[in-house]
């Protein structure tokens, strides 16, 4: 039940609206009131609230897992890198909670009514493995966080300086936890991350109003490099560092303050491919680039580019250059599901599996504009890159962080048009981890085409071969040791042209030969056609055993005949060795186009889908040439 209250300070009027809240800001002096049952105690006065972009404020309301809430109390906290706000909610049926935003992220969780026992703060490492209500969770952050300052109503007594010492864990199916380690024993809260427009946000702050009534103390967005005095228009409250695109210093931001922590250096120095303050559309989306950084693994040749991009939201993204290959990258709350067995690791998310490509150490060379942490030229991350192109999966891994990102691929023409850009950005060169293999998706429709052809090559040579059964003559030849024998056949008759006439003999030799010639003439037209066949075969046993060699048989063909009346002439000779005589049997028919043909043909049309292939395949191999797997074989073809 809300219980009002007179602040002590001033004399105004402060709601408790829950009954479990220990302490409340006044909206007028700022003084910190902790409540103990009916007695309030002025804990002295709270810091003023550093200016932010946030949409959220105390009154605001939403709904998460189908209960309305509304916005009670805020923390205003900073990390090493940053800070962020916890935004204390109360539910309709009386439930509290908090609902945090960084850099676009928002989180809701809930106190967990258990409190299992946890390894010490100092003793829990990023990527760690930690069961919580039933749910296997990966420790993604570990921070000391320093509350700076607060609002409305909150459930415990802080106050400027609380320190925090929070550890960040996300699980499977968008879950979250935190572990708060400022109590013993720890306090563990159990949600998800959300998306921003499925919390229905609902009296939200007037930006537009703000504007009108807005103090010089609001406008923290202009103010002047600290080493050139050169003009900056900061674009988020949220940005800690800049550097300077006048002279290469590199600041550090708070408020209206900034101070140089790196001077210039013609290291930092450099023209970024894409301007910043460009600014294009992506996934729907119009993203102004803010902030540039060039990085490179240490001792190995080659760099990349980071550009840093703000939607005007309060929501960031990343655009990443290498050799002209574009990546569109964007920080993930779902925690990717890893695959067990294997021969390499690999993670599952949004249905496609990613296979491990690369572990490396990046290093940050150069910078230029804004970011939203303390960035340093030489800081140092542990990268592993994970693909299914044209998507790839990477996580950042530091001292403190795991941060998983998601991105897809981009063209050099994508990112032009995207931005409208007047010149068009340099030509790829080489193969991205997460390029698509432009090859693959036309190698499946050429072996389509392949095994189309191929069938109506063999429908057409059945066609051909059709008449294969058609003999035109018969005869047999006598063939007497030592001597030449010849024979004229009848007249006989060629009803039609043929292509291919065949010739067949068969005389069963054994460990001898026979010489046998043909001479097709035609009676009509004298038009001949003549063939020689030697027919040998031999056979017998050595310390090997039985061999043999040669056949019994021999074919010549006659090509072009027309139609017409012919007769046969044959010659034939066996050596005056030869044992016995032998019979010649000669059959004159329709010769079919031979099988070798139509292999022929076959072996052709497979130059297609084997060229498709071969290029499908080495496209891969140049791809993971550059991994920590280099293809050695093609059953390691991952496409």
């Amino acid at each position: 039940m809300p219980v009002n209250v007179i602040c002590p300070s001033c004399g105004a009027a402060v709601r408790f609206q829950s009954a479990a809240s220990a302490l409340a800001v006044c909206a007028y002096c700022r003084a910190t009131l902790a409540r103990d049952g009916d007695t309030l105690k002025n804990l002295g006065r709270m810091a003023e609230l550093l200016p932010d972009d946030s949409p959220v404020q105390i009154g605001t309301q939403g709904r998460w897992g189908g209960t309305g809430f509304g916005v009670v109390g805020r923390l205003q906290l900073r990390y090493d890198a940053g800070f962020w706000n916890e935004w204390h909610i109360l539910f309709d049926d009386g439930r509290f909670g908090w609902m945090s935003e960084s850099g676009g992220q928002w989180t809701v969780t809930l106190p967990h009514p258990s409190r299992p026992e946890f390894p010490p703060f100092e003793a829990i490492r990023p990527g760690a493995r930690v069961q919580i209500a039933g749910k296997v969770f990966e420790v993604s952050n570990k921070e000391e966080a320093v509350c700076l300052s607060g609002e409305g109503e909150l459930p415990f007594v802080v106050g400027a300086g609380y320190i925090a010492p929070v550890i960040d864990l996300r699980g499977p199916d968008d879950a979250f936890a935190t572990i708060d380690y400022s109590s013993d024993p720890a306090t563990v809260y159990v949600g998800a991350s959300v998306d921003r427009a499925a919390l229905k946000l609902a009296n939200t702050r007037d930006r537009a109003s703000e504007a009108l009534v807005a103090t010089p103390a609001r406008k923290a967005e202009a103010i002047a490099c600290p080493s050139c005095g050169a003009p900056w228009s900061l674009h988020d409250q949220s940005v800690l560092a800049v550097a300077c695109t006048s002279c290469g210093a590199l600041s550090d931001v708070d408020g209206k303050v900034a101070k140089v922590r790196d001077a210039a250096r013609s290291s930092s120095r450099v023209v970024p491919p894409l301007a910043l303050g460009s600014k294009g559309k992506l996934d729907g989306v119009e993203w102004e680039a803010i902030g540039f950084m060039r990085k490179g693994v240490p001792h190995e040749v080659g760099t990349w580019d980071e550009y840093l991009l703000y939607d005007g939201k309060g929501g960031f993204a990343w655009l990443v250059s290498e050799r002209g290959h574009w990546n569109f990258v964007r920080q993930i709350d779902k925690l990717p599901v890893q695959n067990v067995g294997g021969d390499r690791p690999e993670y599952t998310l949004g249905g496609s599996r990613y296979r491990h490509f690369a572990d490396y150490r990046a290093e940050v060379i150069s910078v230029l504009g804004e970011f939203t942490w303390r960035v340093r030229l030489g800081d140092k991350v542990q990268v592993r890159d994970f693909i299914a192109p044209p998507n790839v999966l990477s996580c950042e891994q530091t001292d403190n962080e795991w941060t998983w990102s998601a991105g897809r691929y981009l063209s050099p023409d994508e990112v032009t048009a995207a931005f409208a850009l007047k010149r068009p950005l340099m030509r790829a060169s080489g193969v991205n981890a997460c390029q698509p293999n432009p090859h693959a998706v036309t190698r499946w429709p050429v072996l389509g085409l392949f095994l189309v052809f191929a069938l109506v090559a063999w429908i057409v040579h059945g066609v051909f071969t059709g008449g294969s059964s058609a003999v035109f003559h018969q005869t047999r030849l006598e063939l007497q040791p030592g001597q030449e024998t010849s024979l004229t056949s009848e007249p006989f008759r060629i009803p039609s042209d043929q292509r291919r006439v065949e010739v067949d003999h068969f005389a069963p030799v054994s460990n001898t030969w026979a010489g046998v010639e043909v001479e097709l003439v035609n009676r009509g037209s004298g038009e001949h056609f003549a063939a020689a066949n030697e027919i040998s075969y031999y056979s017998g046993y050595d310390s090997d055993g039985s061999w043999s060699e040669g056949g019994q048989s021999g074919s010549a063909v006659f090509y072009q005949v027309p139609a017409g009346e012919y007769h046969l002439v044959v010659r034939g000779e066996l050596p005056a060795d030869a044992s016995q005589l032998l019979t010649d049997q000669v059959t004159l028919r329709v010769a079919p186009p031979p099988f070798s043909n139509l292999a022929s043909c076959w072996l052709l049309l497979l130059c297609f889908p084997l060229f498709a292939f071969v290029r499908s395949y080495s496209f891969e191999v140049a791809r993971w040439s550059e991994s920590d797997h280099p293809m050695t074989s093609s059953s390691e073809d991952d496409d």
